[in-house]
C-alpha cells in the first residue's frame, strides 16, 4: 500500500509539474500574439534585421528564418532547413551557388542587386514552407493494423486517442465503419481509401484534439506544443489543421508516413 501511495503522489507530482509547463506555454502564446499585432505587415527583411552581413552569412539567416516562420517543424522536415529546401526542389542548384557565392564576399563588395536578389529567396521559401497537411492514400501503412488499435484502444478505461475519436470526434455510424473494417481480415484498396477519407474527416474538426487524451499516450514537447497552438483565441484553419493532423500522426506513428511527406 505504501508502494501504491509513492507511486500515486510521483504522478501526481508530475502531472502537476507539466500542467505549470503548459501554462507557461499558454502564457508565452498569448504574448506572442500580442506581439505579432505589431508586426503586422512588417517585412521579413525588418523582422529579422536582414542586411549584407546576413546575405553573407546566408545559411545561418535562411535557418533562423525557416524556423521562426514555421509554425512546427514538420513544416521543415524537422531537420535542417537548407538540407530540407535542397532536398525538396525548393533551394535550386541556381539558387544555391548563388548564395554560396555571396559567402566568399566582403559584406561591403555584395551589390544592391545581389542583396535584393537574397532578400527575394529568402521570402520565397517562406512562401513555400506554410503547409495544410492532407492524408494521401500512400502515407497510410497497415491501415488494418491501425483500425484493429484504435478499435482495441476504445477499450481502454482511461482516456485515449482511440476513445476520445469513438466518443466525441466520430458519429455514431463513421466509428460502426471503423469497427466493421477491424472485423475484416484485411483491407482492400478501396477499403483503405474509405479510411483514409474518414480520417481526412475528423482532422478537419475543432475537436479532434484533446490534450488530457494525448497526455495519457505520451508527455512531451510536441504534445505541449499542440497544447498552446490549440490554446490559442481565434485559432486559424491552417493552425487547427497543423495541430490535428501532427495529433493524428502522433498517435498512431507506425501507421503513417512522415507529417513532411503528406500532401499539401
Amino acid at each position: 500500500m505504501e508502494v501504491e501511495k509513492n507511486i500515486k503522489t510521483v504522478v501526481e507530482e508530475y502531472k502537476e509539474a507539466v500542467m505549470k509547463k503548459i501554462a507557461i506555454g499558454i502564457l508565452s502564446i498569448v504574448l506572442l500574439a500580442s506581439c505579432s499585432s505589431l508586426d503586422k505587415g512588417t517585412s521579413l527583411e525588418q523582422k529579422y534585421a536582414i542586411n549584407k552581413e546576413a546575405a553573407k552569412e546566408w545559411d545561418k539567416t535562411i535557418i533562423r528564418v525557416v524556423e521562426g516562420e514555421s509554425l512546427i517543424g514538420d513544416w521543415y522536415g524537422n531537420e535542417n532547413p537548407i538540407i530540407y529546401l535542397r532536398k525538396t526542389g525548393k533551394m535550386s542548384e541556381k539558387d544555391f551557388n548563388f548564395l554560396t557565392s555571396l559567402e566568399k564576399k566582403d559584406a561591403t563588395t555584395i551589390t544592391d542587386e545581389e542583396f535584393e536578389q537574397f532578400v527575394d529567396l529568402v521570402n520565397k521559401y517562406n512562401k513555400k514552407l506554410p503547409r495544410k497537411f492532407y492524408l494521401a492514400d500512400e502515407n497510410l501503412k497497415n491501415p488494418k493494423g491501425l483500425v484493429d488499435r484504435m478499435v482495441r484502444e476504445s477499450f481502454v478505461k482511461m482516456e485515449t486517442p482511440s476513445s476520445h475519436i469513438k466518443n466525441v470526434v466520430a458519429t455514431e455510424d463513421e466509428w460502426k465503419q471503423i469497427v466493421a473494417f477491424s472485423q475484416q481480415d484485411d483491407l482492400s484498396e478501396k477499403d483503405t481509401k474509405k479510411l483514409r477519407k474518414l480520417l481526412n474527416k475528423f482532422i478537419k474538426r475543432n475537436e479532434f484534439y484533446d490534450e488530457r487524451a494525448w497526455y495519457n499516450r505520451e508527455i512531451s514537447d510536441r504534445i505541449i506544443q499542440l497544447t498552446n497552438i490549440d490554446a490559442k483565441e481565434n485559432t486559424t484553419s491552417l493552425e487547427q489543421n497543423n495541430v490535428n493532423a501532427k495529433a493524428l500522426y502522433i498517435a498512431y506513428p507506425e501507421y503513417f508516413s512522415t507529417l513532411d511527406k503528406w500532401d499539401d
